[in-house]
């Protein structure tokens, strides 16, 4: 037991030293949550980063030159004019920047799903190793940032995903936290 001074009422309390260490376990536990979430999405970010817009569309015109008749009045683009000014005609529109839109979406889809093969199972790994570990300031860390790893994985590339793959995935780790925490946890 601790004695500390209470600096309104000059009174000395006591603290115990279990509810000092419980408190430091929770920080502890945040703390290695956090690191471990940003180690892994630091680590792919390293390896495989996330591709910038600009990269992809920055030296395209998103408009085309304005063409004006004999009286001065702006005319709409034709798909010639269009095609003419390395456009692309869709549906009656001129789109500039189709082609490098997709290819960011090609490489943007792809790092998605990086992030999502890598984050998942690391996440997943670490939710299991926390529950089996029996020193619950780290044991809880690695349950709270194998949670947030999962969820951050899951998050990149679920729009990506169909909603069979979706509702598989959430049932496979469902069933794996059930049984982990019915095998495991003894509360």
């Amino acid at each position: 037991k601790i004695k500390m001074k209470n600096q309104k009422t000059n009174k000395k309390t006591i603290v115990s030293t279990d509810k000092i260490t419980k408190i430091k376990a929770i920080i502890l536990s945040i703390i290695i949550a956090v690191v471990l979430a940003g180690f892994v999405i630091y680590l792919v970010q390293s390896f495989d980063p996330t591709p910038k817009w600009e990269d992809y569309c920055k030296n395209i015109r998103g408009y085309p030159i304005p063409v004006y008749d004999t009286k001065g009045i702006e005319q709409p683009i034709t798909q010639t004019e269009c095609t003419a000014t390395n456009g692309t005609w869709i549906n009656s529109y001129c789109d500039y920047y189709y082609e490098c839109q997709n290819k960011y979406n090609n490489a943007s889809d792809k790092h998605k799903n990086i992030v999502f093969l890598v984050s998942v199972p690391v996440g997943l790994i670490a939710v299991g190793a926390g529950i089996m570990l029996a020193l619950p300031s780290v044991s809880s860390g690695l349950m709270l940032g194998g949670g947030i790893l999962t969820i951050y994985g899951v998050g990149q590339y679920w729009e990506n995903l169909s909603s069979w793959i979706k509702t598989l995935i959430l049932g496979v780790v469902l069933v794996v936290l059930i049984w982990l925490a019915y095998k495991k946890l003894k509360i």
